[in-house]
């Protein structure tokens, strides 16, 4: 039974980690789409931050610092607020 809990536990931490890595990149390429280039395919872009994200816990980092940052602005504050936070973030 305990090998049950464990089991169940991991897979639990594992679609917690992946959705907050995909919840991330959404909100990314979205404020992109949205702010910066309404021309990018949103779908293609998530899927390579999450891409990206699944192969460096760095990039996953950035992505959640990135989407904080845009999250919070409005368009005409992210390029110049979130450059730093943003500047190697894949997607688009």
């Amino acid at each position: 039974m305990k090998n049950v809990f464990s089991g169940v536990l991991v897979a639990a931490l594992a679609l917690v980690g992946l959705t907050g890595c995909s919840s991330d990149c959404s909100i990314y390429c979205d404020r992109y789409y949205e702010c910066i280039d309404a021309d990018i395919n949103v779908d293609r872009c998530v899927e390579r931050c999450v891409d990206a994200s699944d192969a460096s816990r760095e990039h996953q980092d950035r992505v959640a610092e990135c989407s904080e940052c845009v999250n919070t602005r409005v368009c005409s504050e992210t390029y110049e607020d979130c450059v730093d936070e943003c500047f190697g973030v894949e997607g688009p």
